[in-house]
């Protein structure tokens, strides 16, 4: 495959293997594999970010990825989604440069559309031509879409906690789906680990397919360009945490490039109730353990209590970047939640939790009112409509369609 990437290596044992294989774990010992590239080669021939401007899409930045043929990229127009700048936020804090990365307008309504434009791209690029996913709801809808555009059997695995119309997503878009029950988050990691061993199926699983992630860095390419530099700080909700990985990877990217001198501090967000990174950090750790209930939070899309073979790439992210691993609670969260949409974006719970802890990170001092900040809001409130209502209620007030009425009203209002 011609373009820059060179190979997979594992992050346990430093084996190495062709991009050529559809490998997802590492065949000697089961680690995760890293997309390696040619960095002096790129340092040399890249001038610019966007390198395909053809592309209004996550492809702009193909020189980037791992090499697709032209015939097997699947494309949806996801990415390149607007920063926003927070008018109401920032003013009731005093602030001057906070921004939203708005994914809630990606085509399935989840940022989950950008790993999966590439992962599925690249596994047609490799011939495979079914595979299977696990999802908290975002990720099997998006799975689904792309799978069906890319004519490609797809299976979504379900958490049976996951919300219905999310679920129901999944058999719109057409994939196959099964919900999946489990006592324990621990339970479903084990066996995604042991799927990729005993079954030989292909995976699109976060680390666990090695491409998702790589999409990720788009986020990193994006904000530089619309901002003109690089943030002095970015929130990321994290599941899994391909989200943050892959900014922060791209960020790095960049600077060993010479586009910048500077990484953002990576806060890597979770709700209170299942926090486990948060523990691990607090610790100072390098790796997280199961930790918290996952059913006790409303923020479903980020609800896990174990972390992919011990979270070490989400933790490395954060250390290594001088960010934190943040906790926050569902009544912070449905603040924030009310808190975006003053500011015209109506983010699901776990694309809120992010701006929750933007303002308890400011309170503690970790981010300055001088810093540019980044929140990425990774799913839109309408996927979750149940949260909208709790968060903001339906209007009590009623009149008549009379004017005398309608004029009363005004006048009580105040407007």
């Amino acid at each position: 495959m011609a373009g820059y990437a060179m190979g997979l290596k594992c992050d346990s044992c430093g084996g190495e293997f062709s991009l050529r294989d559809p490998l997802t774990t590492c065949p000697n010992c089961g680690g995760l594999l890293e997309v390696q590239y040619d960095m002096a080669a790129m340092r040399r021939e890249i001038k610019v970010i966007g390198g395909s401007p053809e592309y209004d899409s996550i492809w702009r930045y193909r020189q980037f990825f791992p090499s697709v043929e032209e015939q097997n990229v699947v494309t949806l127009g996801e990415g390149r989604t607007p920063l926003v700048k927070s008018v109401h936020l920032a003013g009731k804090l005093g602030i001057d440069n906070l921004y939203y990365k708005n994914d809630t307008m990606m085509p399935t309504g989840s940022f989950k559309d950008r790993g999966f434009s590439l992962a599925v791209s690249y596994a047609k690029e490799l011939g495979v031509r079914r595979g299977f996913t696990y999802s908290s709801g975002n990720a099997g809808a998006s799975f689904a879409a792309y799978s069906s555009r890319g004519m490609f059997n797809a299976l979504a695995l379900v958490e049976y906690i996951a919300n219905p119309v999310k679920k129901a997503m999944i058999q719109l878009y057409g994939a196959q789906a099964a919900v999946l029950d489990y006592d324990n988050f621990g339970q479903i990691t084990a066996m995604l680990e042991q799927a990729a061993e005993r079954l030989g199926l292909y995976q699109f699983v976060n680390f666990i397919n090695p491409i998702r992630h790589e999409a990720m860095k788009t986020y990193a390419y994006e904000i530089t360009e619309q901002l003109g530099r690089v943030p002095d700080a970015m929130f990321h909700p994290v599941g899994t945490g391909g989200g943050i990985f892959g900014a922060y990877k791209g960020y790095c990217e960049l600077a060993h490039l010479g586009f910048t001198d500077q990484i953002p501090r990576m806060y890597g967000v979770q709700p209170a109730a299942a926090a486990h990174f948060k523990a691990a950090f607090d610790a100072g750790l390098p790796e997280a353990a199961a930790y918290g209930d996952c059913t006790k939070t409303i923020a479903q899309s980020i609800a896990s209590d174990s972390p992919i073979q011990g979270g070490r790439r989400v933790l490395r992210a954060v250390y290594q970047s001088g960010g934190a691993a943040l906790g926050v609670e569902d009544g912070d969260i449905l603040e924030a939640m009310r808190d975006l949409a003053k500011d015209g974006i109506a983010g699901e719970p776990s694309a809120a939790a992010p701006v929750a802890a933007f303002k308890q990170a400011y309170e503690k001092g970790l981010v300055k009112a001088s810093d540019t900040a980044v929140c990425v809001i990774t799913g839109s409130a309408f996927k979750q409509p149940g949260a909208i209502k709790e968060a903001a209620g339906e209007p009590v007030t009623h009149i008549r369609a009379d004017i005398d009425e309608l004029e009363k009203l005004i006048v009580r209002l105040r407007l």
